[in-house]
């Protein structure tokens, strides 16, 4: 029950949700429910882990534009790229009725993806502070909660950009597609959500030797992650980061607790 003097927050300082309705040359592909920020960003990080698109430079033009229901991102790609989703929607309306439906649903959803090479070790000795650090990069968290943040690393430790979303999923593709976009993309990605394997997927896919997060992964998450020498690092509220790697990543992980299978 709340208080009778809580301040209950307006309406326009709650998070924002829209249907985003995402159109590739001119055809329907997908309608998300995201918060209406860094859409660009989300538009490419979205098709890129769809697999349609290998990066920024297959995306020829991005319009958003509003319609009474939400956004309509138009997005024109590469005619190369047509071919793989072409393929796709072939493949899906191939196994209607056919009874592998589920089949096809599962394999769509555990893709199997190229082992990353194992990266350089990690010093977890860095990520002491980083639930702090990460608190005035989330400014729409600050003021409406109910947001999830993925952010982006140096070798440091420090942090170089943030996009936020209700949805985790979109966060880290807008993430990814941000970095997508940069000359020179960050070896290490925060999420502060729950950590499932989809999330694993999207980072093994866009080529992070490091994914850290601050909730518990899943056992299917982690055993994804040393599959794919992928290093999962869980940083607790208040114990020492958990350090899933491969044997070839534990050296010099600093002051954390290290499991590999």
């Amino acid at each position: 029950m709340i208080p009778f003097n809580s301040r209950l927050p307006s309406l326009d300082e709650l998070v924002e949700e829209v249907a985003v309705s995402v159109n590739i040359n001119g055809i329907n592909h997908a309608v998300m429910m995201a918060t209406p920020d860094d859409l660009d960003d989300f538009a490419i990080g979205f098709l890129f882990g769809e697999g349609i698109i290998g990066g920024n430079h297959d995306v020829h033009d991005i319009q958003s534009t509003p319609s009474e229901h939400g956004i309509v991102l138009d997005v024109t790609i590469a005619n190369r790229c047509l071919a793989v989703l072409g393929q796709r929607k072939r493949r899906l309306a191939g196994a209607s009725g056919c009874g592998i439906c589920g089949v096809e649903a599962i394999e769509h959803a555990l893709p199997v993806l190229t082992p990353l090479t194992p990266g350089a070790p990690f010093d977890t000795a860095s990520l002491q502070d980083l639930r702090e650090r990460i608190v005035p990069w989330q400014s729409k968290a600050r003021q409406s909660g109910a947001l999830h943040a993925a952010l982006a690393l140096d070798d440091r430790g420090e942090i170089l950009a943030c996009r936020e979303d209700i949805g985790r999923h979109n966060a880290l593709d807008k993430l990814i597609g941000m970095q997508l976009r940069q000359p020179l993309q960050a070896a290490t990605l925060v999420i502060t959500s729950r950590c499932g394997s989809e999330l694993i997927h999207k980072a093994v896919q866009f080529g992070a030797a490091h994914l850290i997060s601050l909730a518990s992964p899943s056992q299917l998450a982690v055993r994804l992650a040393l599959k794919y020498n992928l290093t999962l690092i869980h940083v607790p509220r208040s114990d020492a980061p958990v350090c899933y790697a491969s044997p070839r990543a534990q050296d010099h992980v600093g002051d954390s607790h290290v499991q590999s299978y």
